[in-house]
Order: structure tokens, then C-alpha cells, then sequence
């Protein structure tokens, strides 16, 4: 009721005086309001319980305490009441503190997932984009070096052909090989008289090779390809 029903209308009622008023939001805390007579006895049928045992934490008839609880720690049912009622609510006050605990971890949980999952797809994305960048990398290397390759096979050749120039000689000495064989082969005297000279004066001239100066193919040497060349993953 509001105050003007609680100071000038409640008033009127039979007896209004022996009432109790309280705060809406106290209702519950008053064990006034609390019937506590028709407790029946756990242990002794018929029995209402008229006190609580503070030593055996249970409620009592009159029977229990004749029987088993005499000279323990007897209290009213209203007070144990009470006592059992506010330790009640301090459990709520932990319960509810611990759930909004719980509840802050939850969301802190779910906010590390998230994160994380995003950090996976963009690590992913690294990993995968610097694969693409090596193969890209590995394919340029490739047609570098087979363009360097190319251009050795072509010194090579442009070398090999200078160096052959030797052939003419090659053919002169052979000419000159038959000529002495024939010479030596000869029934004819004067033709050894005839070449001799001619042959001793071409045979005593020293041949001088030219220095080899051919350009060599290079050998392919693989370089390593290790997980600290790809990259790492780093917490």
C-alpha cells in the first residue's frame, strides 16, 4: 500500500494495531510472518518440532529432545531460522559473484577464439602468399640461369670453333708423314737426294700449338631449400 493508505485508511481496520508493516522491498526478512508450529518430527510421526539442535544442526520435538538431545545446544526454530537464512544469502552473494566471473571469462574466452581464428586465416594467407612469391622467385632464378647457361654454351662454341683452326696444320703434317714414307719406300736414289733437304728443312721447324683458351660449361649446384628460407611461425 502507499503511505497515505498506511498512515490514514489501514488504520480504520479491526485490529490494525496489532499489525506489522513493513518495506516492500524487506518482505521476506521478517520471520514474524514465518509459521514454524507445524514442522513435523523426521524421526517421531505425530511430533511438531519446537526447537532446533545447534550441535546436531537438525531440527527437534519435544520427544527428540527427551531422548537424544538433552543438554546440547538448543536454539529457537525462528533464530536457527534466521541464522540458516542469512548464511543463504551470503551463498547467493558467492554464487552470483562467481557467475559474473564466470560469465567475464565466457566473454574473454570467446574473444581470444575470435582473435585467434583471424589470426589463423591471416597466417594462412601469409604462408600461402609467400609461396606464391617463391615459386614466382624460383621461376625467375630459373630463366636467369638458363639465359646464363645459353650464353656459356655460346662462348663455348665461339671458342671451340677458334681452337680448331688447327686443322690445317694437322693436314700439312699428314702430307708431309706420306711424303717421307713414299720418300723411304722410293727404289729411286735421287729422290731421296731431291727431298731430303726439302724434308729435313720442314721437319726441323717446331709447331706451336696455341694455348687452349676454350670456355668451359659451368656444373649446376643446387642450393639448400630450408624451412628458415621459406620462413617461421613465431608465438
Amino acid at each position: 500500500m502507499c503511505n497515505k493508505c498506511c498512515d490514514k485508511v489501514h488504520l480504520k481496520f479491526k485490529n490494525a494495531k496489532d499489525h506489522k508493516i513493513v518495506d516492500i522491498k524487506d518482505i521476506g526478512m521478517y520471520t514474524q510472518e514465518m509459521d514454524f508450529t507445524n514442522i513435523k518430527c523426521q524421526e517421531h510421526t505425530g511430533q511438531n518440532c519446537c526447537l532446533f539442535c545447534d550441535s546436531c544442526d537438525q531440527l527437534i520435538c519435544p520427544l527428540c529432545i527427551s531422548k537424544t538431545h538433552n543438554g546440547h545446544g538448543l536454539i529457537e526454530i525462528s533464530k536457527s531460522y534466521e541464522i540458516k537464512l542469512d548464511k543463504l544469502k551470503e551463498a547467493q552473494i558467492k554464487v552470483k559473484s562467481n557467475l559474473k566471473k564466470l560469465k567475464k571469462h565466457d566473454v574473454i574466452i570467446k574473444d581470444v577464439q575470435k582473435f585467434e581464428e583471424k589470426q589463423y586465416r591471416d597466417t594462412k594467407e601469409k604462408i600461402q602468399a609467400q609461396n606464391k612469391a617463391l615459386k614466382r622467385t624460383v621461376d625467375h632464378f630459373t630463366e636467369r640461369m638458363e639465359k646464363e647457361l645459353k650464353h656459356k654454351i655460346s662462348l663455348h662454341q665461339n671458342s671451340t670453333e677458334k681452337e680448331q683452326s688447327t686443322t690445317n696444320q694437322l693436314k700439312k703434317v699428314n702430307d708431309k708423314i706420306s711424303t717421307i714414307e713414299d720418300t723411304i719406300k722410293t727404289k729411286d736414289a735421287s729422290k731421296v737426294f731431291i727431298y731430303s733437304n726439302e724434308l729435313e728443312q720442314s721437319i726441323s721447324e717446331e709447331i706451336e700449338l696455341p694455348e687452349l683458351n676454350i670456355n668451359h660449361i659451368p656444373i649446376f649446384c643446387k642450393g639448400g631449400i630450408t624451412l628458415e628460407a621459406f620462413g617461421s611461425l613465431q608465438d
